[in-house]
């Protein structure tokens, strides 16, 4: 897709990550002017459904339309890239105290949104925004390590087995 205008720039945002796949700068999400204030509508899903992304080599912003449902959780969010796929932790709604501790990987090559594992109460990590997350392989196998975040009870989320910290949260994918 082309962008809007050869000197697109995107909207000012805060509470988002942008993450570097090869040559490229993709940014998402965030808190931005006119996101709606609720956990789910058609104009906070249309908001989102886009992609920003940055050419490196040229600094040009382009607008990049996704497929499938983008995450819930918009603002304060982590994201790490593994190879070709970009994965977003946790983040909040935009409205008060929706925290989610759901896993989506973005496809850099389809622009296609997927649901990994989806926001719930019953194991870890914690329902939760503001943390970060890096990409590590241990043997052979891909993690994303979560890290940090504030939520509503953390002392209440259930253990997550094998984690040596409550701050510190492994994902194997």
């Amino acid at each position: 897709m082309a962008a809007k205008a050869p000197d697109y720039q995107p909207v000012e945002r805060s509470e988002h990550s942008t993450v570097r796949v090869g040559d490229y700068l993709y940014m998402w999400g965030g808190d931005q002017p006119g996101l709606p204030e609720a956990h789910n509508n058609e104009k906070k899903k249309s908001m989102c459904s886009v992609m920003e992304v940055c050419h490196l080599r040229t600094g040009r912003w382009e607008q990049k339309p996704t497929t499938g449902n983008p995450p819930l959780g918009v603002r304060g969010y982590a994201a790490a890239a593994i190879g070709r796929e970009i994965f977003y932790f946790g983040g909040d709604c935009n409205h008060y105290d929706c925290f989610h501790n759901s896993i989506y990987s973005f496809n850099v090559d389809t622009f296609n949104w997927k649901e990994l594992s989806p926001t719930t109460s019953h194991h870890g990590p914690m329902m939760k925004h503001y943390c970060d997350m890096i990409a590590i392989k241990v043997n052979g196998e891909d993690y994303l390590v979560v890290i940090g975040g504030a939520g509503l009870s953390p002392n209440s989320a259930p253990k997550q087995p094998g984690a040596k910290s409550e701050h510190i949260q492994f994902i194997l994918i």
